[in-house]
């Protein structure tokens, strides 16, 4: 590596230059310009020399004298000036040796192709180097900030300022060079750091947080350095084990472009990503990850957040709220470079120190999730290829069990949103009638533009997004020419009420899913482009993933209500639509719960909506994709969330019809688990034209989906409540085992459940690791597998009518006891049955939350039941608060297994009845009492000896 890196010679020097450095095409950097002049013999003037000659020798002597004199100190001044520089440069060339390609983190910017452009950042330049960046930070500490002396200390935290280091010149014109630093002990578990410019303002994230300080507890130390301004934070207990440093180089501050770099305990990092097809634990290989809300790549939302499991085994987390576009680049040293395009850079570090707690630290800053009505958790089924009013009567009477029915754009008249082809579907009214006397619900797709034929279209309104000189953009959509509403100006709410008050009057929808709402275009910014000149549509630094912001979206130039720029709030578009209509919806769906689901999100966006993965492919790749994405949005604060199960677009051979139905059937099973569970094809050529197998599988599948919904809704309530998960990786709950870390093939389901799918065609044995627990396979009583003693994989056999997942000892879950087709049916007469899974140690516990599924504000208002439930190797008990003296539910315990006894039973008592009950069986450590007829609503104690 020695000859190809070379560093700055002399760190004021901004402008360096080689005479034998090279450019990108392999020619020297600079030739000097040679003038050869014609001598003839003849009519010339004499020259310097035959002058020289005609000097007496005194002067001749003279005039050596000075000029050896003159030479002599020239080359003093260069030996003195090489003696200056020749220690400095050797240890700057000893350092960039020293940076192991691994330990690189790039200085490129992006912007950087030559060894010379490289040199003239003061940085190292590595030719050789593949898989790592070219040019990379030496570790001298010469580009940053420091701390000055007026900074000031106080117990809810410090206030530092910071100047620019002036040991090289700026990379950009417009560097800040003087900061203001806010460091916050927001609460004994959160820290915040806001770093800004105080003479100017600058975009910041409208989103407030709760501050309880209470510093003499505190999880964290932070510590500053001051000659190089950086922060790190370390745990009290464990103060030499660092989380999170910034003492590292290339911390940048300019108006388009804030760098600073981070390093970090361990490579175990999870986030960032989206619907896009990254795996869950993130790769640590100078991997770019860009932040910019596009349906390019389906980087449909934002999410700034990442999960950290640290080397010592705690887990921590850390959001940049910031909303600009950025690359987020993983480095293997460890280290995550943030780099963004704008605003400031406002830091928050939650300590954990497990990952349930980070992320109820979590939720507490950005806001725990909506509580979903309860048919939002039932089977939803659509289409965007509807032609009539029968097509959809058709799927209203499907055996399947069945909540939601979704309609699209082959509804719209002329594509028109919140229109409806009375032409196509005379009977449209009738047919939602009929699904409403049904108990199942109608949902619509929807974007949020207005086409300029709409009768919606009003030229004259004031709440359309703009350009820089305030006139209103047109946009091009699938569809025409269209002007997108501006979700920020304080009208576009009210406005959107009367829109949708027309629109439920013709069709009386029950929910909305808010698609292309980044927002996303046919065009690249506006009808005639963008300005070529504007510095906001074409900015200095290039995402990597994403070379132009306007791409099929909005100038970034363009303007929104309060003066803002679409360049600041772009990557806030999918979270402000959602806001912004879920208030307009609740004015106009005001007797019940509606649902909303977006397909942009921001963190944040899981207070007021879900999230649906829409455009997928009918692919066991993207099966298996949808898990990964799924654990994400829930680590994002946005529990609702599901993949379209069986694909949006056919990806199966057409030759291979039996794989496609066994793809279909292994999908149905594993959206059993997931929170939102719903299929829209874009063309309708399935399950209708199944195998009555495969029919009867799905059913099945779906069956087993509405009977676990009592579970599935009591993690609903502690999401809302508590701000934890409804599905998390498997790593939450083993944060101890390695094994666990890389594991995104299974996850659980709540604490209580562990879920292995099936994600490949023609399996018969199946591999699932188990984690140091006991775990009880569901289909087979027999089937325990010792995970306390043994953990690791197991081989587990499989048919296509068995789904995969075990119960995990400790827990208690409650199902019901019967179906039925739609869940305002199974809340009403569903009974009930406890499964109980006892621990290695003889215990469990389980919880139930119910209501009626649809009110608005039960828990604030106390409308709802919540019973807790204990277990040991003698007894099981209940424990009741009725919030709701009247809650109207007189659903039934029937049936009470217990599994995992050690001891014969030979006795059962209910509530200490002198008579004991007789119908029940032991068998191989497993009891089953049957026949009962405990009311929900009432404590019992049922004992077993």
């Amino acid at each position: 590596m020695g000859e190809n890196i070379h560093q700055l010679t002399s760190l004021p020097y901004s402008n360096f230059e080689d005479e034998h450095s090279e450019d990108a095409d392999g020619q020297p950097d600079h030739v000097p310009n040679l003038h050869v002049e014609n001598v003839t013999s003849s009519g010339r003037k004499p020259g310097l020399t035959e002058k020289f000659h005609k000097l007496t020798k005194e002067k001749k002597i003279t005039i050596v004298l000075a000029s050896l004199l003159v030479i002599l100190s020239i080359f003093t001044i260069v030996y003195a000036s090489v003696e200056k520089h020749r220690k400095p440069l050797e240890d700057l060339l000893a350092k960039c040796k020293a940076v192991e390609k691994y330990k690189r983190i790039d200085a490129g910017l992006n912007l950087t192709k030559t060894r010379r452009q490289c040199l003239n950042r003061g940085a190292c330049w590595d030719s050789t180097a593949l898989g790592s960046p070219h040019c990379f930070y030496p570790f001298l500490n010469h580009r940053g900030y420091r701390v000055l002396e007026t900074s000031t200390v106080k117990e809810s935290g410090m206030e530092l300022d910071l100047e620019r280091l002036d040991t090289l010149h700026p990379l950009f014109e417009d560097e800040v060079m003087q900061l203001k630093c806010i460091i916050s002990y927001e609460t004994d578990s959160r820290l915040r750091v806001k770093i800004f410019d105080p003479k100017k303002d600058r975009y910041e994230v409208p989103m407030n947080s709760h501050h309880e300080v209470s510093g003499h507890r505190m999880q964290y130390i932070l510590s500053i350095t001051r000659e190089m301004f950086g922060f790190s934070v370390s745990r009290t207990h464990e103060a030499t084990s660092t989380i999170f440093n910034t003492t590292v180089e290339g911390f940048i501050f300019s108006d388009q472009l804030l760098q600073i770099n981070m390093a970090l305990s361990s490579s175990n990092v999870y986030g960032l990503s989206g619907d896009h097809k990254d795996g869950l634990l993130r790769k640590m290989e100078f991997n770019y990850q860009s932040v910019w809300a596009t349906s390019v790549g389906k980087r449909h939302g934002a999410h700034p957040f990442l999960l950290h499991v640290e080397k010592d085994g705690h887990a921590s987390g850390f959001f940049l709220q910031n909303s600009n576009a950025m690359d987020v680049i993983l480095n293997p040293y460890p280290a995550i470079t943030f780099r963004t395009t704008g605003g400031i850079l406002d830091f928050y570090i939650f300590l954990g120190p497990t990952p349930a707690e980070v992320m109820r630290q979590f939720a507490d800053k950005i806001g725990k999730p909506f509580l979903p009505p309860l048919w939002a958790l039932g089977y939803h089924f659509g289409s965007e290829s509807f032609d009539n009013d029968q097509d959809i009567g058709a799927i209203v009477n499907s055996s399947i069990p069945l909540d939601g029915v979704w309609v699209g754009k082959s509804t719209l008249q002329n594509d028109q949103e919140f229109s409806v082809d009375t032409a196509r579907f005379p009977n449209i009214s009738d047919v939602v009638s009929d699904l409403h006397d049904k108990n199942k619900l109608l949902l619509v797709d929807t974007r949020p533009v207005i086409l300029l034929n709409s009768s919606l279209y009003d030229e004259d309104a004031t709440n359309y997004v703009r350009d820089s000189s305030n006139k209103t953009i047109v946009i091009n959509v699938p569809g025409g020419d269209a002007v997108m509403p501006d979700y920020f100006h304080p009208d576009t709410s009210g406005w959107l009420q009367n829109i949708l008050a027309d629109y439920r009057s013709k069709l009386q929808f029950d929910g909305l899913l808010l698609d292309e709402n980044e927002p996303t275009t046919v065009s690249n910014g506006a009808v005639g482009g963008c300005s070529e000149t504007d510095p906001y549509d074409n900015p200095i630094y290039s995402l990597r993933n994403v070379r132009k912001l306007k791409t099929k979206t909005l100038c970034p130039s363009a303007r929104h209500h309060g003066g803002f720029r679409h360049y600041d709030v772009h990557n806030l578009c999918g979270w402000k639509s959602s806001v912004v209509t879920k208030v307009a919806m609740s004015k106009v769906i005001t007797e019940k719960r509606g649902v909303l689901l977006s397909r942009s999100t921001y963190l944040g966006s899981g207070v007021h909506t879900g999230h649906f993965i829409k455009e997928n492919a009918a692919t066991w790749e993207d099966m298996a994709h949808s898990i990964v994405a799924m654990l994400n949005y829930n680590m994002y604060g946005i529990p609702l969330v599901g993949a379209n199960i069986c694909g949006h677009k056919s990806g199966i051979n057409e030759d291979d019809k039996s794989t496609e139905e066994e793809m279909c059937v292994r999908w149905h099973q594993l959206a059993t688990f997931y929170p939102f569970a719903k299929r829209y094809p874009a063309i309708e050529t399935e399950m209708l034209k199944f195998s009555n197998d495969s029919i009867a599988r799905i059913k099945s599948a779906v069956e087993m989906r509405y009977k676990m919904l009592p579970t599935l809704y009591t993690l609903f309530y502690s999401a809302h409540t508590r701000g934890l998960p409804v599905v998390s990786p498997i790593f939450f709950d083993y944060l101890s085992d390695e094994n666990t870390l890389s594991i995104q093939d299974q996850f659980m389901f709540g604490s209580g459940i562990m879920v292995a799918p099936v994600l490949q065609p023609g399996v018969t044995s199946h591999k699932v690791y188990f984690p140091k627990d006991l775990w009880y396979d569901y289909y087979n009583p027999n089937n325990i597998i010792d995970g306390v003693t043994e953990p690791g994989y197991a081989d587990q056999n499989v048919t296509l009518d068995k789904q995969t997942y075990y119960a995990r000892g400790g827990h208690i879950i409650v199902t019901h006891y019967n179906t039925f087709p739609t869940t305002k049916e199974m809340n009403e007469k569903g009974d009930y049955i406890l499964d109980v899974y006892l621990s290695s140690s003889g215990h469990s516990f389980g919880e139930l939350y119910t209501d009626n599924g649809v009110s608005l504000h039960t828990i604030s208002h106390d409308q709802f039941l919540y019973v807790k439930f204990n277990a040991t190797q003698e007894f099981l008990r209940s424990e009741v608060t009725l919030r709701f003296p009247g809650h109207n539910n007189e659903n039934k315990i029937k049936e009470i297994n217990v599994r995992g006894l050690t001891n014969h039973t030979q006795q059962v008592t209910v509530n200490d009845s002198d008579d004991d009950w007789s119908d029940f069986t032991f068998k191989d450590g497993v009891l089953s009492v049957k026949s009962l007829e405990l009311p929900i609503v009432e404590a019992f104690m049922l004992t077993y000896r």
